[in-house]
Formats: structure tokens, sequence, C-alpha cells
């Protein structure tokens, strides 16, 4: 659409007006993690809809910002300090101190269990226990519909409660199986969510 141009100011307009998350009568939406804590937060930069607020917008950008790690967390998934000593290269061969967790998981509590790291750093994560207060996990009150995280394979919920939507529709390089999929669960009202109800489509130029 062209960086700068009347179409792209457009896009980005319509984008402010969205909120980030949705609390709805039977489920709930967020782009990559429920974070209770991060929620509660960011409500001074929210209208009650659940939106950024116009003039919100500079203070969530700043790094160093009260608001700018709970943003995150909702956007990019929960990250979490590795124990004391440890650390492991990212894919630029950057030492990094933190990981992204599966947080929907509810077993295998350790820092190896959850890490979401390049494969060949999984060895350098401890399997040390998680503390419970660090990794709060999903309350399960109501089904949560999340995307970010480019899965692959044939489309399923994560659990019983949180299924991502999100099967890599813009990637190009898979094949087969792990073909990208355009996905989408149609919801009827259950608590208990099914692998029968993700529907998808494979990509064109799969």
């Amino acid at each position: 659409m062209g960086e700068g141009s009347a179409l792209h100011q457009e896009h980005i307009a319509w984008f402010r007006q969205l909120p980030l998350f949705l609390e709805l009568d039977g489920f709930r939406v967020v782009h990559a993690c429920w974070h209770p804590p991060s929620m509660a937060a960011l409500q001074p930069y929210l209208d009650n809809q659940n939106c950024i607020l116009p003039s919100a917008w500079p203070a969530l950008t700043r790094t160093q910002g009260a608001g700018f790690e709970a943003l995150e967390t909702l956007l990019k998934g929960l990250e979490i300090a590795l124990p004391a000593g440890y650390d492991f290269l990212d894919k630029d061969g950057h030492p990094r101190r933190r990981i992204r967790t599966r947080w929907w998981e509810m077993e295998g509590l350790t820092y190896r269990d959850l890490a979401m790291v390049p494969a060949e750093a999984i060895e350098t994560i401890p399997h040390m226990p998680i503390p419970d207060d660090v990794l709060p996990g999903y309350d399960s009150d109501k089904p949560l519909f999340v995307g970010h995280y480019w899965l692959t394979g044939t489309p399923a919920p994560l659990n019983q409660q949180i299924a991502c939507l999100d099967y890599s529709i813009a990637a190009e390089r898979l094949s087969g199986d792990d073909a990208p999929k355009l996905c989408a669960y149609r919801w009827q009202g259950e608590t208990v969510l099914t692998s029968e109800h993700m529907v998808w489509v494979d990509a064109p130029f799969a």
C-alpha cells in the first residue's frame, strides 16, 4: 500500500481503534497472552472498550514506561527470567536471560518444558521448576482464543480451554502437513474446546 500513503494511514487509524482484548459473555480473545496482572497495569491507558486512549500511545511505546512490558505481554507472550547463572543464544547469537513461555501449559512446569527458544538452545535451559508466582497459568473461567504463535501441523486446541488460530498463513516455506493454513474456530457455546470445531483452508501457494 506504500509506507506513509493515505491508505497506509487509513489502516493505522483503523488498527488504533481495536481493543487489546475482548471479555465476552462466553469466551475471551487476546493476541498472544491472557495475563490479568498486565491487563490491570494497562487499565489507566485504556477506554471502557479496552482500546488504547489516543493520549496513551506515546507512553506505551517508551520501553522504560510503566505500561510497556504489560503491553508486550499481551501482544508477544509472557516472558520470564531464567534462574541466576543461566542464559541462551537467540537466533542472532545474542545472549538472552529471559524466555518466552508456553504459558497455557498446566503440567510439566519447568523452565525447559515451557521455553519457546531456538531448538539448538533448548538443552541450555534448566529443568528446574518454575515458581508458582512467576507463571500464573490461565484461570480457565472461559474458553480463550489467541493468535501470534505461528503453529504448524493439524490445527487443534492447545488445551481444553485455549485455542490458537494462527497457523502460519503468511509463511511460504512450509509444505505437507506443515503447509500454511488460514484457521478459525466455530464456537457453539461449549466450555470445553474440541478439535472438531477447528476449520481451515490451506494457503493457495502451499
